[in-house]
């Protein structure tokens, strides 16, 4: 019987990784993460030491102790976030000394920055008040004193705001009075602090181009992931509309520049000598995407998946693409094992995983010879294969469905993929503009004027949409086992109509039944 992970082999490193998270998460099992990896040690040296004869029948000794040893890490990297995340909460003022470690997010009567405390080893979140900042507003990576008392979390609503925060790596919250705080004027050059201090000069320049607000915020939110700028009716429209997921850098913006650089890069044709060139020039300018963001975890994490593709790519492995994506989430949850449990390293993954896996199949089906005309069909596959990929996750944690999604997404995505080619074309205006000084108003002018009508545009089929007739639906929330038979189901219908295989469509068909009646018991256990 062929080895199902013979060609995915780092699928079977990540499952028991899983594994071992979910069981030191849940049940804390510190303790027998020691016998896991005893017991998978022992399994593993002692398959080294049956008999010749013997070794067929138990050729699954190894494996078994690969598995128990790798849930032990999974236990063992999970204990050691979760001391990181306690905190001994003390009932008095104290003096800290933190770093800001992102861009200020604005509050009603308060700006919050989260914080590093770098005695103490810990993240938190400051509010102040926001007359005590107009003189002196604190950016990314500014150290200052201050004196406050660490409060934990309290939930929202029924936002489990405390879980969330913990699982983000915070572990409390502090109020800074006015006059009890001060700059020491030191400022930290670690990388992740450079990069936010460059994506404010972008930003900056976007408002020197005369963008109106509305143009201005969503453009900072489209390109760069910064949605403070956005007003609640904007942000309204895009959830009411499904496409809410376009104003967070994620898994499918770094998709859609990872298609636009390998469409740039079509020159460098497949077979020549000096085709490596597109996959290490694909890497190289994926991470300057990634700088200018200001290097958010979800951007991270696509692009650390893509970047192991494009290495394979460069080695002559392409069947390596899905082994690719499973290396990156392994390394990632071996870092940092709470990203399990992160809805944007969710999403981020599915999305990858579609557009790797299921984008080749789905823009295959029809044959486009004109090279254009075929990037905007691989542009209306790519926002189908994500959406099929994430919308059971949004409905599991969210609990609204946008009765226009498909749609809306199928027009905004290639929108959105111009709104960049836009932004690339205001790149080149600027290099332009700085050998020829004297003509730059000139070189700005179209660009400007094509990505306000871009913007425009996308404003205004948000605003269709959204006023069309039960355009969301509230109370959708799924459960868990709901999300799973979603799942089955596009698993199903995946594979009769790509693969045409029976069984795709009997697996479908069972997971729309099985559906209505956990639904019908649902309602009547109720």
């Amino acid at each position: 019987m062929k080895n199902p992970f013979s060609k995915i082999p780092f699928l079977f490193f990540l499952i028991p990784l899983i594994v071992g998270i979910l069981l030191q998460y849940y049940l804390k099992i510190e303790y027998s993460g020691i016998a896991f990896s005893l017991t998978g040690l022992m399994a593993m040296l002692f398959s080294y030491l049956i008999r010749e004869d013997r070794q067929f029948r138990w050729r699954w000794l190894f494996g078994a102790g690969v598995c128990l040893f790798l849930i032990s890490i999974g236990i063992v990297s999970t204990t050691l976030r979760q001391q990181k995340s306690e905190f001994e909460y003390l009932d008095k003022i104290q003096v800290y000394t933190g770093v800001v470690t992102d861009t200020p997010q604005e509050k009603k009567k308060t700006t919050a920055y989260r914080v590093y405390l770098s005695r103490e080893d810990k993240l938190i979140v400051c509010y102040f008040q926001r007359d005590t900042l107009d003189n002196n507003r604190l950016q990314p990576g500014d150290i200052f004193s201050f004196q406050g008392k660490i409060q934990p979390f309290q939930d929202i609503g029924d936002f489990d705001y405390t879980r969330y925060m913990y699982n983000q790596g915070f572990v409390g919250s502090a109020y800074v009075s006015r006059h009890l705080w001060q700059t020491t004027g030191e400022t930290s050059l670690s990388l992740k602090y450079t990069a936010l201090r460059c994506r404010q000069h972008i930003m900056d320049f976007y408002k020197s181009l005369g963008f109106n607000d509305t143009e201005y915020s969503i453009l900072s939110a489209l390109t760069l992931g910064y949605q403070e700028g956005l007003t609640d009716d904007i942000k309204q429209g895009f959830r009411t509309t499904g496409t809410v997921h376009v104003l967070s850098v994620s898994g499918l913006h770094v998709g859609i520049i990872y298609l636009m650089i390998s469409f740039l890069l079509g020159f460098i044709r497949k077979g020549t000598g000096y085709y490596w060139l597109k996959p290490l020039l694909i890497i190289v300018l994926l991470w300057v995407y990634a700088f200018i963001t200001g290097l958010p975890p979800s951007v991270i994490r696509a692009s650390a998946m893509l970047t192991v593709f494009c290495a394979s790519e460069i080695f002559g492995r392409k069947s390596f693409s899905l082994h690719a994506l499973y290396i990156a989430g392994f390394f990632i949850l071996l870092i940092n094992p709470f990203s399990l449990f992160d809805i944007g390293f969710q999403l981020s993954f599915m999305s990858v995983l579609s557009i790797l896996y299921l984008l080749p199949k789905i823009s295959g089906l029809w044959r486009i010879e004109n090279k254009y005309l075929r990037h905007i069909w691989q542009m209306s596959a790519l926002s189908v294969v994500a959406q099929l990929a994430t919308f059971p996750l949004c409905l599991y944690y969210f609990g609204t469905f946008p009765t226009y999604f498909f749609v809306t997404n199928l027009l905004i995505v290639p929108l959105v993929t111009l709104i960049i080619y836009a932004v690339g074309g205001i790149g080149l205006a600027k290099l332009l503009s700085l050998i020829m000084p004297d003509l730059s108003a000139y070189f700005y002018c179209l660009p400007v004027k094509i990505l306000g009508g871009l913007v425009g545009f996308m404003t205004g089929i948000i605003r269709f949409f959204e006023n069309l007739p039960f355009a969301l639906v509230n109370d959708a929330k799924i459960s868990f086992p709901d999300m799973v038979l979603i799942y089955t189901l596009i698993t199903g219908a995946l594979a009769f109509f790509i693969y045409k295989k029976p069984i795709g469509l009997i697996l479908g068909l069972l997971s729309i039944l099985l559906f209505f009646i956990v639904r019908i018991y649902h309602n009547v256990s109720i």
